[in-house]
């Protein structure tokens, strides 16, 4: 049995290519998709294959950008149970044996290896990128951390705080907001991370001088749990809030092991350096799950390095969200 996507519509084939259940999302609109109809044949039912196949839909018009309508009962209710979140694909540079941080970023073929990374990160065109606070601490901000001597009596609900919209976002996963940004956007020389505007994504215990020092310079910050990250709460805010339908997650080690390990992540795409790492380098994720991906494209640099595009298996779990 197999899922196939179609431009608008997502089938399951049995063992003898019967669609035995689909689900169908025309294009009412310029990039507008209407999810109409979710059918699974009668012997099929009570096997998940209707959520299966809504997860899938709402997958595959946030890849394209497209924005998600509904009609059809079942998966109305299912939006409104679960929520929705944005398409997520983890772009990193690895080692050949699947390092992504260590001493071998700084060799002169990783650096050069680099390179074709970023220009790939513009091609993919998300509309957030999302990282860990030590990768966002090391890659922005050195380790600044600003003087909160003037909000140490400050009063702050603990409500989100959305100090603008914008067109591209940094997505600073940081429990109980350690980063120091000195303002509310990155400042970069690779025009794919320059001028995108901070988010934090925080947990409700984080100090009332830190939200008050955001408030300041104008970061927003959502929070996703009392004392630790609900990925899923997060996801959905960032989806209904500031609208980011695609997100590049780009490690650390960490952050990507978490993702990994709810079941979050649609696509991956891998720049392979032609590299073995040292053994204190850490691995693409830490405590990860088993999971399959398929294939879904190979293009060999003229770096030596290899660009591999994976998809998630669509028999891979339920995307993080218990059905």
């Amino acid at each position: 049995m197999d899922y196939k996507i179609y431009y608008n519509k997502i089938s399951f084939i049995d063992d003898n290519e019967k669609e035995v259940a689909e689900i169908t999302f025309p294009e009412i609109s310029p990039n507008v998709y209407e999810i109409q109809k979710t059918f699974v044949d009668n012997n099929l039912r009570g096997q998940g294959i209707a959520k299966k196949l809504v997860q899938m839909a709402i997958s595959e018009i946030n890849r394209r950008g497209g924005e998600i309508t509904a009609s059809c009962s079942y998966a109305k209710q299912w939006i409104e149970k679960y929520g929705i979140r944005p398409f997520i694909i983890c772009h990193m540079v690895t080692s050949i044996d699947g390092k992504v941080t260590g001493d071998f970023l700084n060799s002169a073929k990783a650096l050069e290896v680099s390179e074709t990374y970023y220009e790939i990160n513009r091609q993919l065109k998300g509309d957030a990128f999302a990282c860990g606070r030590v990768t966002m601490e090391s890659s922005f901000t050195n380790g600044f951390q600003p003087d909160l001597t003037a909000f140490k009596n400050a009063e702050i609900p603990c409500e989100d705080f959305i100090a603008q919209k914008h067109n591209y976002y940094a997505i600073s996963f940081d429990r109980h907001g350690k980063v120091g940004w000195k303002d509310s956007r990155i400042h970069d020389s690779d025009p794919g991370y320059d001028d995108c505007h901070i988010i934090e994504v925080l947990c409700e215990n984080t100090s009332k001088e830190v939200l008050a020092y955001y408030r300041s310079i104008g970061v927003s910050y959502i929070f996703a749990g009392k004392d630790d990250i609900d990925l899923n709460v997060a996801l959905n805010k960032l989806y209904s809030i500031f609208g980011i339908k695609k997100l590049l997650l780009e490690g650390g080690s960490i952050i990507n092991g978490a993702f990994e390990r709810e079941n979050l992540i649609d696509e991956l795409s891998l720049v392979v350096a032609p590299i073995v790492a040292g053994e204190n380098s850490k691995p693409l994720f830490e405590k990860n799950a088993m999971r399959e991906f398929s294939l879904s494209d190979v293009k060999i640099q003229s770096n030596g390095a290899i660009w591999l595009r994976y998809r998630v298996s669509a028999d891979a779990g339920t995307n993080g969200r218990k059905t």
